[in-house]
């Protein structure tokens, strides 16, 4: 197992490897939260959680930092999931740094919303929605018409693949969180969409392309 993590990060370039590996040690912070010997660990989700009464009043590191934090274990493990996905395959299409300002920009674009119209509302939310929604988008985007086998279902092309997945994860946020905070977490895949439709591919080491016959034959297995 060991081996096999090692392996991994290091096939990630710097930027994805950062991301991937800085939200899987907030796993340890979920766990000491829950601990009421370890409960001022709390203090870190209480500055960095989304507040839009915090954001108004000067504090606007909060509208991206909310988004490197996991609302719980059950949101930690299947954001991470995603976030290493994402990161191994799109992780060569971006510059180090033009990857990390992709998730900025989709993490503020996914608390923004709720900012504007709650500005009044004091919340904490914590969540790697947005970050997923965006990556998804890049995915599809960057590598749309390639062919991959997806568990369950077969091979589909990846157009169709993130499209079933950000399906899944708005149906399973509008029974968690409603309506209106899935809408505005949607807006990190919109920020995403926008990006490329406006063809804001300046920091990207690489282009879409379709792949020949030879490279289609490594392919990634949902």
């Amino acid at each position: 197992m060991k081996r096999f993590l090692i392996s991994l990060l290091s096939s990630m370039p710097p930027g994805p490897r950062f991301l991937v590996l800085f939200y899987a040690l907030t796993f340890p912070l979920v766990l000491a939260g829950r601990v009421p010997a370890l409960n001022p660990v709390g203090i870190v989700y209480q500055w960095l959680g989304l507040d839009p009464v915090s954001i108004w009043d000067g504090q606007v590191w909060r509208l991206v930092t909310y988004a490197f934090f996991p609302a719980g274990i059950v949101d930690w493990a299947v954001s991470l999931f995603w976030l290493v996905t994402l990161a191994m395959v799109l992780g060569r299409s971006f510059s180090s740094s033009g990857f990390l300002a992709y998730c900025l920009m989709c993490a503020a674009a996914g608390g923004l919303p709720l900012v504007c119209i709650f500005p009044g509302a004091s919340i904490g939310i914590v969540t790697c929605v947005p970050l997923i929604f965006g990556l998804l988008v890049a995915w599809e985007r960057l590598y749309g018409r390639e062919r991959i086998l997806m568990l369950g279902i077969g091979e589909v092309s990846v157009r169709h693949a993130a499209i079933v997945v950000g399906v899944i994860n708005v149906a399973v946020i509008v029974f968690c969180a409603g309506l209106l905070v899935t809408s505005s977490l949607l807006c990190g895949g919109v920020a995403g969409f926008l990006y490329f439709t406006l063809g804001r591919r300046n920091v990207m080491k690489g282009r879409s392309r379709v792949v020949d016959s030879s490279e289609r034959m490594a392919r990634l297995e949902l």
